[in-house]
């Protein structure tokens, strides 16, 4: 058995109906096993319904700390004074643990509550690895939940907590979203596991209004599902998994 193994995460699920289904498409028709989910946005509660006609896609948590509202209720250090999001360094500034793990179990409850088994946990704009005390709170919520967290290294994680060996996060950009650079990324595949992030979506009306990253979207989707892409994976027998697999990795 080969033992490279790769998860392809789509992060943004559920921030419009365009980015879910180009997500849903990309899993049905090319290489991507996994998504993370956003809770707090228009669009999460169908979006969340509709995933569950797709078994075999993990799905698990896109925390949003900068985005929005908040789903709880006084995580004051998070909010401004219209209760939205704080963002940037205002935010990484006034951010407390404690904020960030209410925030965190009562967004991973909404998606319980949904019927959706949570695989691992990330964030938007990797919020949890840029708040000092972000990583630590996402650990202590990931071990209550037994659940895996998305890190830059292993070496930020206790021993408990599962991840991934290697973690890609360059297929992004208009330098970068290209049939060539994957393939060039995957080439440099080492054994273990590696997750690659991508941001597949259709455009819709919503899109331009909520992320300046937009079209390039798109281009990924496209390359996502391009046969050479697929045909890559199966001749050098890369196993393509979820979060959800790495308990079952040695």
């Amino acid at each position: 058995m080969n033992s490279t193994r790769l998860i392809v995460n789509a992060d943004d699920f559920g921030l419009t109906p365009g980015v879910s289904a180009g997500i849903l498409y990309a899993h049905q028709h090319g290489i991507l096993t996994s998504t993370t989910a956003m809770v707090n946005t228009d669009f999460s509660k169908e979006s969340l319904e509709e995933v569950k006609r797709y078994p075999d896609l993990g799905v698990g948590l896109h925390l949003v700390l900068d985005a929005g509202q908040p789903v709880s209720s006084f995580v004051s250090s998070l909010t401004d004074n219209r209760g939205e999001f704080l963002k940037g360094q205002e935010l990484i500034e006034s951010a407390k643990r404690q904020d960030i793990k209410d925030e965190l179990e009562y967004q991973l409850e909404l998606i319980f509550r949904s019927g959706v088994d949570v695989t691992h946990i990330d964030s938007h704009h990797h919020m949890h690895l840029h708040i000092p005390c972000g990583m630590e709170a996402v650990a202590e919520v990931a071990e209550k939940y037994k659940l895996p967290v998305r890190s830059f290294s292993d070496s930020m994680l206790s021993g408990s907590i599962l991840t991934s060996d290697y973690f890609q996060y360059d297929f992004y950009g208009d330098d970068h979203v290209s049939l060539e650079y994957l393939l060039n990324l995957f080439s440099g595949l080492q054994p273990g596991v590696t997750e690659i992030m991508c941001h597949p979506a259709f455009l819709d009306s919503w899109l331009s209004n909520k992320s300046s990253y937009n079209f390039t979207r798109m281009k990924e989707l496209d390359i996502l599902v391009n046969s050479k892409i697929k045909n890559w994976i199966d001749e050098h027998a890369v196993g393509l998994i979820h979060y959800g697999g790495l308990v079952d990795e040695p």
